[in-house]
C-alpha cells in the first residue's frame, strides 16, 4: 500500500516556526516579568559545573515508508506488544553560558502476525512479520541566550546519528515477500532549548531542532511539564522526530511521535 507519510510536512514545518516563536514571545515576556520584580521562582543560580542525567520511556507511534511506497506502520498497542528491548536516555553539562548535551534512543521491535483469508473459496493463510532496530543519538553544544531566574533559553548546534534495520515480510498462500531496508546518516542540526518556571516546583521544558545532511531534513519539537523534588525532576511530555531520507534511499521516510515520561538527576 502506497502512503506519503509526509503530505502535511509543509503544514507542520509552519506549526513547529509559529510554536517556536511564540514560545520565545512567552519566555521574553517572562523575563520582562522577572525584571519588573516578580518573584524569583528558580533556584539560587550556581555558577560552577552542573550536570543532568535523565532516563525516560517514550511510547511512540511508528510509520515509514520505503522508497517502494510499502509501508510499515506500528501503533502504540502493537510496538509494547512486540518490544524486545529499549534504552533511553540524556546527560548534559553546564558551566555559566555554555554546555553540552547528549540524547539516545534504542530500539529492537520484532513480531509476526497471522491469519487466515478466503481466496476464491479456499482458506489460504496470511502472515506479516515485521523486525525494526534503531539507535539515535542527538548531540550538540549550547549557550544560554536568555538567562533570568525565571527563564533560560539555549541556542544549539550540533548533529544527529541515525542507525535503522527494518525488515518487512509477508506472506500470502505461498506466495511471498520481503523489503529490507538497512543503514545510517549523519545530519548537522540548530536548535534551541529551555526551561520556564511556572513556581518554585513547577517548571515547563521546550526543545526544537532542524536540519539536514546525509538526510534531505530531519526535526525534532518537545514540550514537558516537570516537577522539582530535592535531588531529581519528574517529566511528562510529549516528542515528535522527522525524517525525509529522500528518493535514493531505500527507506524515504519516518516518523516517531508518541508521550514521554521521565526522571531527571542534577548534581
Amino acid at each position: 500500500m502506497k502512503v506519503d507519510l509526509l503530505q502535511g510536512f509543509d503544514m507542520w514545518k509552519r506549526v513547529l516556526k509559529s510554536a517556536a516563536a511564540s514560545g520565545l514571545l512567552i519566555c521574553l515576556g517572562s523575563t520582562v516579568m522577572a525584571d519588573e520584580g516578580g518573584p524569583d521562582l528558580a533556584p539560587e543560580p550556581f555558577h560552577g559545573w552542573q550536570f543532568e542525567a535523565g532516563l525516560y520511556g517514550w511510547l511512540p507511534d511508528i510509520d515509514m515508508t520505503t522508497s517502494a511506497g510499502d509501508n510499515i506502520e506500528l501503533p502504540l498497542w502493537q510496538i509494547l506488544q512486540n518490544l524486545n528491548f529499549t534504552a533511553m536516555g540524556q546527560v548534559s553539562a553546564e558551566k555559566g553560558r555554555f554546555g553540552g548535551f547528549s540524547d539516545f534512543v534504542y530500539m529492537n521491535l520484532q513480531g509476526t502476525e497471522t491469519s487466515t483469508a478466503k481466496i476464491v473459496g479456499r482458506s489460504v493463510e496470511t502472515g506479516v512479520g515485521v523486525a525494526i532496530q534503531a539507535f539515535i543519538n542527538t548531540s550538540g553544544i549550547t549557550y544560554a541566550a536568555i538567562d533570568t531566574p525565571r527563564t533560560r533559553i539555549r541556542a544549539l548546534g550540533g548533529f544527529r546519528y541515525t542507525w535503522i534495520q527494518s525488515q518487512l515480510s509477508f506472506n500470502i498462500g505461498r506466495l511471498g515477500g520481503e523489503v529490507n531496508a538497512d543503514g545510517h546518516v549523519l545530519d548537522g542540526i540548530v536548535g534551541f532549548k529551555g526551561e520556564t518556571s511556572l513556581t518554585d516546583r513547577f517548571y515547563v521544558s521546550y526543545y526544537g531542532d532542524i536540519g539536514t545532511g546525509q538526510s534531505d531534513l530531519t526535526w525534532q519539537a518537545f514540550g514537558g511539564l516537570n516537577y522539582r523534588f530535592d535531588r531529581f525532576d519528574a517529566v511528562l511530555g510529549y516528542r515528535y522526530l522527522d525524517y525525509d531520507f529522500g528518493s535514493n534511499s531505500k527507506l524515504s521516510d519516518m516518523t516517531v511521535n508518541g508521550p514521554l515520561v521521565g526522571l531527571k538527576m542534577r548534581f
